[in-house]
């Protein structure tokens, strides 16, 4: 095997993952307190330009309170949870 392929692996074997995720969230907001919008954005808008570009497609859109939303290459969810919070509607993401 390649060094490249060993490092792949070892990359994507990791352990206790959940846990790793629930102790990095926990310097954030206490465990017991939901997470916001805004305070996962720096975690989860992977994508160029971030919430900015969010926001601004979703005036664009000109999204009223309650319409259904489909996210196509939604990754892990950023945007769809901006969408259900800021204009209440519903959101399916699909990657």
């Amino acid at each position: 095997m390649t060094d490249t392929t060993n490092r792949v692996r070892k990359h994507y074997s990791a352990t206790d993952l959940t846990d790793r995720i629930k102790s990095a969230l926990a310097t954030i907001v206490p465990e017991d307190q939901k997470l916001t919008v805004a305070q996962l954005a720096p975690l989860d808008q992977f994508h160029t330009r971030g919430i900015l570009a969010t926001t601004e497609l979703a005036d664009a859109a000109e999204l009223a309170p309650s319409p259904r939303v489909l996210d196509l290459g939604c990754g892990i969810g950023g945007p769809a949870r901006y969408l259900a919070a800021t204009f209440g509607c519903s959101v399916i993401g699909v990657d």
